[in-house]
Protein backbone atom coordinates (compact mmCIF):
# COMPACT_ATOMS: atom_id res chain seq x y z
CA UNK A 1 0.00 0.00 0.00
CA UNK A 2 2.55 1.94 0.77
CA UNK A 3 4.28 1.79 -2.65
CA UNK A 4 0.45 2.56 -4.46
CA UNK A 5 0.00 5.61 -2.12
CA UNK A 6 3.55 7.27 -3.28
CA UNK A 7 2.68 6.68 -6.64
CA UNK A 8 -0.51 8.27 -6.62
CA UNK A 9 0.30 11.18 -5.10
CA UNK A 10 3.24 11.43 -7.47
CA UNK A 11 0.93 11.91 -10.20
CA UNK A 12 -1.67 14.78 -8.23
CA UNK A 13 0.99 17.09 -9.34
CA UNK A 14 1.56 16.53 -12.70
CA UNK A 15 -2.00 15.97 -13.68
CA UNK A 16 -2.97 19.93 -12.42
CA UNK A 17 0.37 20.71 -13.98
CA UNK A 18 -0.91 19.58 -17.32
CA UNK A 19 -4.54 19.87 -16.73
CA UNK A 20 -3.65 23.60 -15.87
CA UNK A 21 -1.72 24.63 -19.18
CA UNK A 22 -4.20 22.67 -21.80
CA UNK A 23 -7.52 24.49 -20.13
CA UNK A 24 -5.37 27.75 -20.20
CA UNK A 25 -4.39 27.36 -23.76
CA UNK A 26 -8.08 26.43 -24.63
CA UNK A 27 -9.13 29.31 -22.84
CA UNK A 28 -6.84 31.83 -24.84
CA UNK A 29 -9.21 31.82 -27.75
CA UNK A 30 -12.51 32.48 -25.68
CA UNK A 31 -11.10 34.86 -23.31
CA UNK A 32 -10.50 37.24 -26.30
CA UNK A 33 -14.12 36.68 -27.37
CA UNK A 34 -15.18 37.52 -23.75
CA UNK A 35 -13.04 40.73 -23.54
CA UNK A 36 -14.73 42.11 -26.57
CA UNK A 37 -17.85 41.29 -24.83
CA UNK A 38 -16.84 43.53 -22.02
CA UNK A 39 -15.36 46.31 -23.33
CA UNK A 40 -16.20 46.46 -27.00
CA UNK A 41 -20.15 45.61 -26.59
CA UNK A 42 -20.72 46.49 -23.35
CA UNK A 43 -22.17 43.18 -22.26
CA UNK A 44 -22.41 43.13 -18.42
CA UNK A 45 -19.05 41.34 -16.38
CA UNK A 46 -21.24 38.72 -14.64
CA UNK A 47 -22.92 37.62 -17.68
CA UNK A 48 -19.39 37.30 -19.17
CA UNK A 49 -18.03 35.50 -15.95
CA UNK A 50 -21.13 33.39 -16.15
CA UNK A 51 -20.56 32.48 -19.83
CA UNK A 52 -16.96 31.77 -19.14
CA UNK A 53 -17.71 29.24 -16.37
CA UNK A 54 -20.33 27.38 -18.33
CA UNK A 55 -17.96 27.32 -21.41
CA UNK A 56 -15.26 25.16 -19.11
CA UNK A 57 -17.15 22.05 -19.33
CA UNK A 58 -16.49 21.28 -22.91
CA UNK A 59 -12.52 22.10 -21.89
CA UNK A 60 -12.66 20.16 -18.69
CA UNK A 61 -13.63 16.89 -21.37
CA UNK A 62 -10.53 17.52 -23.23
CA UNK A 63 -7.96 18.63 -20.72
CA UNK A 64 -8.34 15.70 -18.69
CA UNK A 65 -7.09 13.01 -20.69
CA UNK A 66 -4.21 15.20 -21.69
CA UNK A 67 -3.18 15.86 -17.75
CA UNK A 68 -3.37 12.11 -17.48
CA UNK A 69 -0.75 11.79 -20.15
CA UNK A 70 1.44 14.28 -18.77
CA UNK A 71 1.17 12.90 -15.43
CA UNK A 72 2.23 9.82 -16.56
CA UNK A 73 5.15 10.66 -18.18
CA UNK A 74 6.44 13.04 -15.71
CA UNK A 75 5.91 10.87 -13.02
CA UNK A 76 7.78 7.51 -14.44
CA UNK A 77 10.48 9.71 -16.24
CA UNK A 78 11.30 11.08 -12.43
CA UNK A 79 11.05 7.86 -10.92
CA UNK A 80 13.30 6.28 -14.05
CA UNK A 81 16.04 9.24 -13.55
CA UNK A 82 16.05 9.18 -10.06
CA UNK A 83 16.49 4.95 -10.38
CA UNK A 84 13.44 4.35 -7.74
CA UNK A 85 12.44 2.05 -10.97
CA UNK A 86 15.81 0.12 -10.68
CA UNK A 87 15.49 0.06 -6.62
CA UNK A 88 12.46 -1.33 -7.04
CA UNK A 89 12.73 -4.13 -9.56
CA UNK A 90 15.50 -4.73 -7.92
CA UNK A 91 13.92 -5.43 -4.75
CA UNK A 92 11.82 -7.95 -6.82
CA UNK A 93 8.57 -5.75 -7.50
CA UNK A 94 7.13 -6.31 -10.93
CA UNK A 95 6.55 -3.76 -12.85
CA UNK A 96 2.77 -4.13 -13.34
CA UNK A 97 2.85 -3.64 -9.33
CA UNK A 98 4.52 -0.09 -10.41
CA UNK A 99 1.72 0.54 -13.37
CA UNK A 100 -1.32 -0.84 -11.14
CA UNK A 101 -1.19 2.08 -9.19
CA UNK A 102 -1.87 4.75 -12.16
CA UNK A 103 -4.07 2.37 -14.51
CA UNK A 104 -6.62 1.93 -11.33
CA UNK A 105 -6.55 5.51 -10.83
CA UNK A 106 -6.79 6.49 -14.39
CA UNK A 107 -9.70 3.87 -14.76
CA UNK A 108 -11.63 6.15 -11.96
CA UNK A 109 -11.01 9.10 -13.28
CA UNK A 110 -11.92 7.31 -17.04
CA UNK A 111 -15.15 6.50 -15.63
CA UNK A 112 -15.64 9.96 -13.23
CA UNK A 113 -15.12 11.67 -16.81
CA UNK A 114 -17.94 9.46 -18.35
CA UNK A 115 -20.35 10.26 -15.62
CA UNK A 116 -19.10 13.91 -16.17
CA UNK A 117 -19.20 13.69 -20.08
CA UNK A 118 -23.21 12.35 -19.52
CA UNK A 119 -24.39 14.22 -17.15
CA UNK A 120 -23.46 17.75 -16.23
CA UNK A 121 -21.78 18.50 -19.59
CA UNK A 122 -24.54 18.65 -21.48
CA UNK A 123 -26.44 20.84 -19.10
CA UNK A 124 -23.47 23.36 -18.83
CA UNK A 125 -23.33 23.11 -22.98
CA UNK A 126 -27.18 23.69 -22.83
CA UNK A 127 -26.99 26.78 -19.79
CA UNK A 128 -24.27 28.46 -22.17
CA UNK A 129 -26.16 27.98 -25.24
CA UNK A 130 -29.54 29.74 -23.27
CA UNK A 131 -27.23 32.22 -21.49
CA UNK A 132 -25.81 33.44 -24.95
CA UNK A 133 -29.40 33.38 -26.45
CA UNK A 134 -30.90 35.54 -23.57
CA UNK A 135 -27.49 37.86 -24.04
CA UNK A 136 -28.60 38.26 -27.87
CA UNK A 137 -32.13 39.34 -27.15
CA UNK A 138 -31.24 42.27 -24.46
CA UNK A 139 -28.30 43.58 -26.69
CA UNK A 140 -28.94 42.51 -30.57
CA UNK A 141 -25.91 44.04 -31.34
CA UNK A 142 -23.64 41.88 -29.68
CA UNK A 143 -24.18 39.52 -32.23
CA UNK A 144 -24.01 41.93 -35.42
CA UNK A 145 -20.58 42.31 -36.99
CA UNK A 146 -19.37 45.47 -38.90
CA UNK A 147 -18.57 45.09 -42.24
CA UNK A 148 -20.17 41.65 -42.94
CA UNK A 149 -23.51 41.06 -44.70
CA UNK A 150 -25.92 39.20 -42.76
CA UNK A 151 -28.63 37.34 -43.86
CA UNK A 152 -29.34 36.02 -40.45
CA UNK A 153 -33.09 37.32 -40.63
CA UNK A 154 -35.30 35.72 -43.21
CA UNK A 155 -35.86 38.19 -46.22
CA UNK A 156 -33.04 40.36 -45.60
CA UNK A 157 -29.63 41.14 -46.25
CA UNK A 158 -27.98 43.79 -43.99
CA UNK A 159 -24.85 45.32 -43.85
CA UNK A 160 -23.50 48.06 -41.77
CA UNK A 161 -20.46 49.66 -42.29
CA UNK A 162 -19.32 50.88 -38.61
CA UNK A 163 -21.52 49.98 -35.49
CA UNK A 164 -21.25 51.14 -31.76
CA UNK A 165 -22.00 48.03 -29.64
CA UNK A 166 -22.52 49.73 -26.62
CA UNK A 167 -25.17 52.19 -27.83
CA UNK A 168 -26.71 50.26 -31.07
CA UNK A 169 -25.82 53.40 -33.08
CA UNK A 170 -25.24 52.20 -36.80
CA UNK A 171 -23.84 54.13 -39.34
CA UNK A 172 -23.76 53.75 -43.66
CA UNK A 173 -26.38 50.84 -43.10
CA UNK A 174 -27.32 48.95 -46.33
CA UNK A 175 -30.56 46.61 -46.29
CA UNK A 176 -32.03 44.56 -49.01
CA UNK A 177 -35.52 43.40 -48.31
CA UNK A 178 -36.87 40.49 -50.34
CA UNK A 179 -39.91 40.38 -48.61
CA UNK A 180 -42.41 41.44 -50.29
CA UNK A 181 -40.75 40.70 -53.90
CA UNK A 182 -37.80 38.48 -53.94
CA UNK A 183 -36.86 39.37 -57.39
CA UNK A 184 -36.79 42.88 -56.82
CA UNK A 185 -35.89 43.57 -53.59
CA UNK A 186 -36.31 47.13 -51.95
CA UNK A 187 -32.72 48.63 -51.62
CA UNK A 188 -32.87 50.53 -48.32
CA UNK A 189 -29.05 53.01 -47.91
CA UNK A 190 -29.28 54.83 -44.36
CA UNK A 191 -26.20 57.05 -42.89
CA UNK A 192 -27.43 56.31 -39.24
CA UNK A 193 -29.45 53.82 -37.64
CA UNK A 194 -30.26 52.11 -34.08
CA UNK A 195 -31.43 48.61 -33.54
CA UNK A 196 -33.87 47.96 -30.64
CA UNK A 197 -35.74 44.48 -30.10
CA UNK A 198 -39.26 44.36 -29.12
CA UNK A 199 -38.98 40.89 -26.69
CA UNK A 200 -43.33 41.79 -26.78
CA UNK A 201 -44.12 41.41 -30.33
CA UNK A 202 -40.98 39.06 -31.34
CA UNK A 203 -39.43 41.66 -33.61
CA UNK A 204 -36.21 43.88 -34.42
CA UNK A 205 -36.84 47.45 -34.98
CA UNK A 206 -34.37 49.42 -37.20
CA UNK A 207 -34.68 53.57 -36.52
CA UNK A 208 -32.89 54.50 -39.54
CA UNK A 209 -31.94 58.44 -40.76
CA UNK A 210 -31.45 60.29 -43.37
CA UNK A 211 -31.88 57.66 -46.04
CA UNK A 212 -33.04 56.73 -49.44
CA UNK A 213 -35.03 53.59 -50.64
CA UNK A 214 -34.90 52.24 -54.15
CA UNK A 215 -37.19 49.70 -55.91
CA UNK A 216 -37.00 48.66 -59.29
CA UNK A 217 -40.33 48.24 -60.51
CA UNK A 218 -41.20 44.89 -62.64
CA UNK A 219 -44.21 46.23 -63.90
CA UNK A 220 -42.31 49.06 -65.67
CA UNK A 221 -40.05 49.53 -68.47
CA UNK A 222 -36.40 47.90 -68.03
CA UNK A 223 -34.24 50.28 -66.22
CA UNK A 224 -37.29 52.31 -64.39
CA UNK A 225 -36.88 52.25 -60.81
CA UNK A 226 -38.29 53.83 -57.91
CA UNK A 227 -36.79 56.18 -55.15
CA UNK A 228 -37.21 58.25 -52.20
CA UNK A 229 -35.67 60.36 -49.33
CA UNK A 230 -36.26 59.84 -46.21
CA UNK A 231 -35.79 61.57 -42.46
CA UNK A 232 -36.54 58.79 -40.56
CA UNK A 233 -38.04 55.33 -41.28
CA UNK A 234 -38.43 52.42 -39.11
CA UNK A 235 -38.18 49.02 -40.49
CA UNK A 236 -39.88 46.04 -38.34
CA UNK A 237 -38.61 42.85 -38.66
CA UNK A 238 -41.47 40.33 -37.52
CA UNK A 239 -41.11 37.11 -36.29
CA UNK A 240 -37.27 36.83 -36.38
CA UNK A 241 -36.96 33.44 -34.41
CA UNK A 242 -37.64 31.38 -31.21
CA UNK A 243 -34.14 32.58 -30.48
CA UNK A 244 -35.38 36.55 -29.92
CA UNK A 245 -38.61 35.46 -28.30
CA UNK A 246 -37.97 35.31 -24.64
CA UNK A 247 -39.48 32.35 -22.84
CA UNK A 248 -39.48 30.07 -25.18
CA UNK A 249 -38.08 26.65 -24.39
CA UNK A 250 -34.65 26.15 -26.38
CA UNK A 251 -34.74 22.85 -28.25
CA UNK A 252 -31.53 21.17 -27.20
CA UNK A 253 -28.59 19.89 -29.46
CA UNK A 254 -26.40 16.61 -29.47
CA UNK A 255 -23.98 18.24 -27.39
CA UNK A 256 -26.81 19.22 -24.84
CA UNK A 257 -28.46 15.55 -24.37
CA UNK A 258 -27.15 12.72 -22.22
CA UNK A 259 -26.95 8.86 -23.76
CA UNK A 260 -31.01 8.26 -22.91
CA UNK A 261 -32.25 11.18 -24.91
CA UNK A 262 -29.74 10.79 -27.36
CA UNK A 263 -31.13 7.08 -27.67
CA UNK A 264 -34.23 8.19 -27.68
CA UNK A 265 -33.97 10.50 -30.53
CA UNK A 266 -32.51 7.98 -32.41
CA UNK A 267 -35.79 5.83 -32.50
CA UNK A 268 -37.86 8.56 -33.27
CA UNK A 269 -35.79 9.15 -36.23
CA UNK A 270 -35.50 5.17 -37.06
CA UNK A 271 -39.46 4.94 -37.00
CA UNK A 272 -39.34 7.71 -39.38
CA UNK A 273 -36.99 6.30 -41.59
CA UNK A 274 -39.00 3.42 -41.78
CA UNK A 275 -42.17 4.88 -42.55
CA UNK A 276 -40.08 6.71 -45.47
CA UNK A 277 -38.92 3.28 -46.29
CA UNK A 278 -42.76 1.75 -46.41
CA UNK A 279 -43.52 4.92 -48.77
CA UNK A 280 -40.69 3.74 -51.12
CA UNK A 281 -41.47 0.25 -51.09
CA UNK A 282 -44.67 1.19 -51.94
CA UNK A 283 -43.89 3.01 -55.17
CA UNK A 284 -41.27 0.43 -56.19
CA UNK A 285 -44.41 -1.69 -56.79
CA UNK A 286 -46.21 0.64 -58.52
CA UNK A 287 -43.57 0.69 -61.02
CA UNK A 288 -43.10 -3.20 -60.87
CA UNK A 289 -39.40 -2.91 -59.78
CA UNK A 290 -38.12 -5.22 -56.71
CA UNK A 291 -35.76 -2.62 -55.52
CA UNK A 292 -33.82 0.53 -55.71
CA UNK A 293 -30.83 -1.28 -57.39
CA UNK A 294 -32.59 -1.79 -60.10
CA UNK A 295 -35.03 1.32 -60.54
CA UNK A 296 -30.63 3.11 -60.82
CA UNK A 297 -30.07 0.61 -63.70
CA UNK A 298 -33.40 1.77 -65.41
CA UNK A 299 -33.23 5.21 -64.81
CA UNK A 300 -29.65 6.03 -63.62
CA UNK A 301 -29.61 9.95 -64.65
CA UNK A 302 -31.70 10.18 -61.37
CA UNK A 303 -29.89 8.03 -59.38
CA UNK A 304 -28.75 9.14 -55.96
CA UNK A 305 -25.12 10.95 -56.37
CA UNK A 306 -22.69 10.68 -53.58
CA UNK A 307 -18.86 9.21 -53.79
CA UNK A 308 -20.26 5.71 -52.01
CA UNK A 309 -23.51 5.91 -54.35
CA UNK A 310 -21.37 6.09 -57.51
CA UNK A 311 -19.02 3.38 -56.55
CA UNK A 312 -21.67 1.30 -55.82
CA UNK A 313 -23.91 1.84 -59.00
CA UNK A 314 -20.68 0.98 -61.23
CA UNK A 315 -20.47 -2.24 -59.47
CA UNK A 316 -24.09 -2.47 -59.99
CA UNK A 317 -23.79 -1.62 -63.84
CA UNK A 318 -21.13 -3.72 -64.26
CA UNK A 319 -23.23 -7.07 -62.86
CA UNK A 320 -26.14 -6.21 -64.81
CA UNK A 321 -26.83 -4.73 -68.05
CA UNK A 322 -28.67 -1.65 -67.76
CA UNK A 323 -32.00 -1.65 -68.90
CA UNK A 324 -33.34 1.31 -71.23
CA UNK A 325 -35.30 3.95 -69.31
CA UNK A 326 -38.82 3.61 -70.60
CA UNK A 327 -40.89 5.59 -68.29
CA UNK A 328 -44.73 6.86 -68.69
CA UNK A 329 -45.14 10.59 -67.28
CA UNK A 330 -47.24 9.26 -64.56
CA UNK A 331 -44.53 6.35 -63.83
CA UNK A 332 -42.05 9.50 -63.75
CA UNK A 333 -43.61 11.25 -61.48
CA UNK A 334 -43.73 8.63 -59.36
CA UNK A 335 -39.62 7.99 -59.51
CA UNK A 336 -39.20 11.96 -58.78
CA UNK A 337 -41.04 10.71 -55.30
CA UNK A 338 -39.20 7.59 -54.62
CA UNK A 339 -36.05 10.22 -55.33
CA UNK A 340 -37.26 12.66 -53.25
CA UNK A 341 -37.95 10.21 -50.71
CA UNK A 342 -34.57 8.58 -50.67
CA UNK A 343 -33.24 12.04 -49.63
CA UNK A 344 -34.97 12.40 -46.62
CA UNK A 345 -33.95 8.52 -46.00
CA UNK A 346 -30.02 10.12 -46.36
CA UNK A 347 -30.94 13.21 -44.57
CA UNK A 348 -32.31 10.73 -41.67
CA UNK A 349 -29.48 8.53 -41.86
CA UNK A 350 -27.37 11.26 -41.43
CA UNK A 351 -28.73 12.80 -38.16
CA UNK A 352 -28.74 9.05 -36.85
CA UNK A 353 -25.11 8.91 -37.60
CA UNK A 354 -24.66 12.36 -35.94
CA UNK A 355 -26.23 11.07 -32.84
CA UNK A 356 -24.27 7.63 -32.60
CA UNK A 357 -21.04 9.81 -32.56
CA UNK A 358 -22.14 11.77 -29.95
CA UNK A 359 -22.66 8.70 -27.66
CA UNK A 360 -19.38 6.79 -28.72
CA UNK A 361 -17.58 10.00 -28.10
CA UNK A 362 -19.02 10.33 -24.50
CA UNK A 363 -16.78 7.09 -23.57
CA UNK A 364 -14.21 7.41 -25.98
CA UNK A 365 -12.61 10.50 -24.28
CA UNK A 366 -12.50 9.01 -21.02
CA UNK A 367 -11.28 5.81 -22.22
CA UNK A 368 -8.34 7.58 -23.51
CA UNK A 369 -6.81 8.32 -19.87
CA UNK A 370 -6.81 4.81 -19.68
CA UNK A 371 -4.76 4.41 -22.71
CA UNK A 372 -2.32 7.26 -21.84
CA UNK A 373 -1.28 5.36 -19.02
CA UNK A 374 -0.55 2.67 -20.87
CA UNK A 375 1.50 5.08 -23.79
CA UNK A 376 2.72 7.28 -21.47
CA UNK A 377 4.38 5.00 -18.74
CA UNK A 378 6.64 2.89 -20.59
CA UNK A 379 7.73 5.88 -22.24
CA UNK A 380 8.30 7.97 -19.21
CA UNK A 381 10.65 5.02 -17.98
CA UNK A 382 12.59 5.46 -20.90
CA UNK A 383 13.27 9.04 -21.86
CA UNK A 384 13.66 9.57 -17.86
CA UNK A 385 13.53 13.23 -16.55
CA UNK A 386 13.96 15.15 -19.73
CA UNK A 387 11.11 17.89 -19.76
CA UNK A 388 11.99 18.81 -23.30
CA UNK A 389 10.88 14.89 -24.14
CA UNK A 390 8.03 14.97 -22.17
CA UNK A 391 6.62 17.90 -23.41
CA UNK A 392 7.10 16.75 -27.11
CA UNK A 393 5.75 13.17 -26.47
CA UNK A 394 2.92 14.47 -24.69
CA UNK A 395 2.17 16.80 -27.84
CA UNK A 396 2.66 14.57 -30.34
CA UNK A 397 0.14 11.71 -28.77
CA UNK A 398 -2.34 14.53 -27.76
CA UNK A 399 -1.86 16.03 -31.77
CA UNK A 400 -2.14 12.30 -32.96
CA UNK A 401 -5.13 11.83 -31.10
CA UNK A 402 -7.58 14.63 -31.20
CA UNK A 403 -6.74 14.26 -35.27
CA UNK A 404 -7.92 11.07 -35.21
CA UNK A 405 -11.17 11.90 -33.34
CA UNK A 406 -11.52 14.88 -34.99
CA UNK A 407 -11.25 13.15 -38.84
CA UNK A 408 -13.17 10.45 -37.55
CA UNK A 409 -15.83 12.46 -36.51
CA UNK A 410 -16.24 14.38 -39.83
CA UNK A 411 -15.80 10.73 -41.69
CA UNK A 412 -18.50 9.27 -39.79
CA UNK A 413 -21.25 11.90 -39.96
CA UNK A 414 -20.68 11.65 -43.83
CA UNK A 415 -21.12 7.96 -43.11
CA UNK A 416 -18.07 6.92 -44.83
CA UNK A 417 -17.08 5.14 -41.56
CA UNK A 418 -19.24 3.55 -38.91
CA UNK A 419 -19.96 5.60 -35.98
CA UNK A 420 -18.11 3.34 -33.33
CA UNK A 421 -15.06 2.71 -35.55
CA UNK A 422 -14.24 6.40 -36.48
CA UNK A 423 -14.39 7.33 -32.11
CA UNK A 424 -12.68 4.21 -31.21
CA UNK A 425 -10.28 3.97 -34.09
CA UNK A 426 -7.69 6.10 -32.06
CA UNK A 427 -7.99 4.46 -28.55
CA UNK A 428 -7.20 1.04 -30.45
CA UNK A 429 -4.03 2.12 -32.34
CA UNK A 430 -2.65 4.00 -29.36
CA UNK A 431 -4.18 1.21 -26.76
CA UNK A 432 -2.22 -1.61 -29.04
CA UNK A 433 1.08 0.78 -28.77
CA UNK A 434 0.57 1.24 -25.48
CA UNK A 435 0.52 -2.82 -24.74
CA UNK A 436 3.51 -3.39 -26.99
CA UNK A 437 5.74 -0.64 -25.25
CA UNK A 438 4.71 -1.96 -21.96
CA UNK A 439 5.89 -5.60 -22.79
CA UNK A 440 8.95 -4.22 -24.33
CA UNK A 441 9.84 -2.06 -21.42
CA UNK A 442 9.18 -5.73 -19.20
CA UNK A 443 11.32 -7.95 -21.43
CA UNK A 444 13.89 -5.44 -21.53
CA UNK A 445 15.14 -6.12 -17.81
CA UNK A 446 15.43 -3.23 -15.51
CA UNK A 447 14.75 -0.18 -17.67
CA UNK A 448 17.29 2.53 -16.56
CA UNK A 449 19.70 0.16 -14.90
CA UNK A 450 22.94 1.60 -16.49
CA UNK A 451 24.99 -1.53 -18.58
CA UNK A 452 28.08 -2.64 -17.15
CA UNK A 453 31.41 -1.12 -18.58
CA UNK A 454 33.85 -3.83 -19.45
CA UNK A 455 37.13 -3.59 -17.63
CA UNK A 456 40.11 -2.49 -19.74
CA UNK A 457 42.76 -5.11 -20.64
Amino acid sequence: MILQRYIVRSLVGPFLLGFGIVTFLLTMDMLLDLLDLIIGKGIPVWTVVRLFFLALGWMVALSVPCGVLVAVLMTFGRMSQDNEIVALRASGVHLFRILAPALGTSAIVAIALALFNNYVLPESNYAFSRLRDEMMRKRPTAEIREGVLMDDFRGYHLFISRLNDRTGEMQDVLILDGTSSPTSPRTILAKNGILHFRPEENALTLELFDGQIHQADPNAAEGTYRWLDFGTHILRIQEVGDLWREGVQKRRGQREMSVEEMKAEIRKLQADRDNTMKYITGDLEKLSLPDLETLDLRDPGSAVQGAVGSLWRKALKQARPPAPSNFSVDEQRVVEAIRSRQGEVRSVERRISEFRVEIHKKFSIPVACVVFVLVGAPLGIRARRGGLAVGFLSSAFFVFYWLCLIGGEQLADRRLLPPWVAMWLANVVLGTLGIFLTLSVIRSGDPGRPRPQKAAP
